[in-house]
């Protein structure tokens, strides 16, 4: 029943979004036909859906060219790509965040009141584009916003910060030295963005580090992560570019793709755009074309892919947080970095509950909450510096 069941809020999402193909379309009415039980997830699905989406755009119907992806009321028909079990694994994985959650709440079994009316904005700040930067040296850089500021390697390359907080290496040509290396540390409740030697444009979300050469050999680009990065890699057949996430690594010459690597998840999930990539993990290899997501969860050879909308992984590099049909639990893993606050689920069930909405990342914290407790049957309350969510 439960397979059925997601099948059926999967095409719930599909017509919401105006989506369904005809194949699809035939096999909806053949399901509503089929019980009354199918038409009440089908209408109840369908319901939340356009409820997160007027909440979540509520003032905002500006950007909703930006954040929409409204393709047409039918497709021809397609091959089935299946977004909800591809979800499975990140529900599953967050493994250090279920056992914290589990020991703070059975280390204060005082009574929480979710009627109670919290300050939240006393508790979590909007975050910001901040970073520290470290050097060959060992010496360390804070990378202040509205200041520029020039900084020089030992191997001659010229490092520029502009006002609004972007870093430029700009490489001498004539430079032979061995690699010199450099790392950027982007905290919780931050973001940032730098321009490489080659070209190569990156974006950092929050709690992500990133170790990079001052200027790239002739014959590779190797960059190591860990955390969550989106790059705009300078095409160059001579020399791959590599990154580097744990036991596995993603090689290509020229693409667009996102990253996802953080330690306190098991899995290592990648996006892509535009391009292609090789996914490498232990004695796996998958190639991705546009629209593929990999996913590999640590410590496995296998390599899961599947069609994803591209958008809902990217849209923080826009400034925008999109959920379509994701858990709570992943939900507020990325609410929790980039506001830099700690959630703790009162009762397993609620890690589960799924999700759909867009708002955009400079809103305050509190007004992320209301919007989830006006769709979803949970409610929000505070726990010395922790955020319980509840029924």
């Amino acid at each position: 029943m439960q397979e059925k069941e997601e099948h059926i809020i999967q095409l719930a999402i599909d017509y919401s979004k105006g989506e369904l193909s005809v194949q699809a379309k035939l096999e909806l009415e053949e399901l509503l036909a089929e019980s009354k039980e199918n038409r009440s997830i089908f209408d109840s699905y369908c319901e939340k859906y356009h409820k997160a989406r007027s909440v979540a755009f509520l003032s905002q119907l500006d950007e909703e060219k930006a954040w929409g992806r409204i393709r047409g009321s039918i497709k021809k028909p397609e091959k089935k790509s299946r977004k909800l079990h591809l979800w499975i694994p990140y529900a599953a994985a967050i493994a250090i965040l279920i056992s914290v959650s589990t020991f703070f709440l059975t280390q204060h079994q005082e009574k929480i009141l979710s009627s109670k009316e919290y300050n939240f904005s006393e508790l979590a700040q909007v975050g910001s584009r901040k970073a520290f930067l470290t050097l060959a040296n060992g010496s360390k850089v804070t990378l202040h916003e509205e200041i520029e500021q020039q900084i020089a390697e030992a191997d001659g390359t010229k490092i520029t910060k502009d006002s609004a907080n972007n870093i430029t290496y700009l490489a001498n040509a004539d430079t032979k030295q061995e690699l010199l290396y450099n790392t950027i540390n982007v905290p919780r409740g931050g973001e940032y963005s730098l321009t490489l030697s080659d070209g190569t444009k990156v974006w950092l979300n929050s709690d992500t580090e990133l170790r990079y050469p001052v200027k790239f050999s002739k014959d590779k680009r190797d960059v190591y992560l860990v955390g969550e990065a989106y790059l705009e890699v300078a095409h160059n057949k001579e020399a791959p570019f590599t990154v580097h996430t744990h036991d596995s690594e993603v090689v290509v010459l020229g693409t667009k793709f996102n990253i996802s690597s953080y330690e306190d998840q098991e899995f290592i999930a990648t996006t892509l755009v535009e391009g292609s990539v090789q996914i490498n993990n232990l004695t796996s290899t998958e190639i991705l074309e546009p629209g593929d997501q990999s996913m590999i969860v640590r410590g496995s050879a296998q390599i899961n892919v599947a069609k994803v909308d591209t958008g809902l992984y990217t849209s923080w590099v826009n400034g925008v947080f999109e959920f379509e049909n994701m858990e709570l639990e992943y939900i507020m893993a990325q609410l929790g970095r980039w506001y830099d606050v700690k959630f703790f689920f009162k009762e397993e069930q609620q890690k589960h509950i799924r999700f759909t909405g867009a708002i955009k990342r400079d809103k305050p914290f509190e007004f992320m909450l209301e919007m989830i407790e006006q769709v979803e049957q949970v409610k929000f309350s505070v726990k010395d510096e922790h955020i319980i969510v509840g029924r």
